[in-house]
């Protein structure tokens, strides 16, 4: 990851439909199937995490990671689809959560639920859930370090308000908590380079969240390198590129450059070309 940025005061994006985000939604929903026999080792009763992780998870690289409440998925997606738009891969968290739940729902069915019994297992069930917990934290923290940017929409859904005790800020997500958390503390390495010749080009994916809890815990909020009103990042994405070239992903690399011109990175850090001799 090359920097991390803080959009505050996030907005809906008029220039997205319903219809859009529910196009988005339909398309990456389909490259998933969760079928629990591709993850066990030898037919028995052991299911593989790098299995699982590879399929929640395509090796991809990601320019963009965006960190997002359950109740902003449509605003994530909106937010998606205009980075898209000018040429930049991006990766929405929520994509996976719905599939991990249908994940865990199959593990627990087969492997939770004694026969006969109505009820899940609660030893097992725990078993079931911290592992499948862990696989995805892990999987997630792979992706934010794959990618040169990680975006965190700050809302009233994703930080909370203290107004009984001392006024202060928390977050109520463990999943938010995590990536902020491992975004503040992962190596930095200089921006993406690419060779013409060998680059290619990736799709990435969503999904509906289905992310559900009965019990709020609350989580310091860690802190990250840049901040930015969401109005001034969208007036840095409807910008034009100054140059043109016959490459639109180079040309999206280098509006991304302006970004962290406009986030005062230091020069020395966007001095290597984006293109690699």
């Amino acid at each position: 990851m090359f920097t991390d940025l803080k959009l505050k005061n996030v907005e809906d994006n008029r220039n997205w439909s319903d219809k859009d985000v529910e196009r988005y939604k339909q398309k990456k929903g389909k490259e998933y199937e969760i079928q629990i026999e591709k993850y066990l080792l030898n037919e028995n009763n052991t299911l593989d995490a790098d299995i699982i992780s590879s399929e929640l998870f395509p090796q991809v690289d990601a320019d963009v990671f965006i960190s997002h409440s359950h109740s902003d998925e449509d605003k994530a997606i909106k937010l998606a689809l205009s980075l898209e738009k000018i040429g930049l891969e991006t990766f929405v968290d929520s994509c996976v959560w719905g599939y991990a739940d249908d994940l865990l729902r199959k593990i627990d069915n087969k492997f939770s639920l004694p026969r006969g019994a109505k009820y899940y297992d609660y030893e097992l069930r725990n078993k079931t859930t911290t592992n499948v917990h862990m696989i995805l934290n892990s999987a997630l923290h792979e992706m934010i370090d794959r990618s040169e940017l990680f975006i965190f929409l700050e809302s009233e859904n994703s930080v909370k308000i203290d107004d009984y005790i001392k006024k202060s800020e928390y977050l109520s997500s463990p999943w938010i908590f995590s990536e902020l958390a491992f975004a503040g503390r992962v190596q930095r390495k200089p921006r993406r380079q690419i060779e013409l010749m060998l680059k290619s080009f990736k799709e990435s994916f969503e999904s509906v969240s289905s992310e559900k809890r009965d019990v709020e815990f609350a989580y310091n909020i860690p802190k990250l390198t840049n901040t930015i009103e969401f109005s001034s990042f969208q007036n840095w994405i409807r910008a034009k590129p100054a140059n043109r070239t016959s490459d639109g992903y180079i040309d999206a690399l280098e509006h991304l450059d302006r970004l962290y011109k406009k986030l005062k990175i230091h020069p020395d850090l966007l001095k290597a070309p984006r293109i690699k001799a």
